[in-house]
């Protein structure tokens, strides 16, 4: 299993222009590639398959962009464990040497604690 996939690769799996996939990023508060050096993004196994759910919300099932969003916040209330006050932790990710796990990269530990902020956003409205 690949650990992430390129703009192109998500174009190309998925059938979307690479500005559908930037413009769903403002839209769609759970879809947050990680921004490398010089913008480039890279996507998670997770985002690939919420893009794959949003491109089947609104062009299968002719949801709007917000409903498809209302539909996407229902769909991730249910599956949260109540018991854990709605937190979800993102998988480990794979590192592939012993010097890598040793060094944290800047820009994944910001990207890292936005989404738990986001998470915590999203879980003190539900209370």
């Amino acid at each position: 299993m690949k650990a992430w996939w390129t703009l192109l690769e998500v174009c190309e799996l998925t059938g979307l222009e690479a500005h559908v996939l930037r413009y769903w990023e403002s839209e769609f508060g759970q879809l947050r590639p990680r921004k490398v050096r010089g913008g480039n993004r890279q996507y998670r196994e997770r985002e690939v398959q919420l893009i794959q759910r949003i491109q089947e919300l609104l062009y299968q099932e002719h949801l709007t962009i917000q409903a498809a969003r209302k539909k996407l916040a229902e769909e991730t209330k249910r599956q949260e464990n109540p018991g854990q006050l709605g937190l979800l932790l993102p998988d480990p990710e794979p590192r592939d040497s012993d010097e890598e796990r040793s060094t944290l990269d800047r820009d994944e530990l910001v990207e890292s604690l936005r989404e738990v902020l986001d998470l915590l956003r999203f879980g003190r409205r539900s209370w």
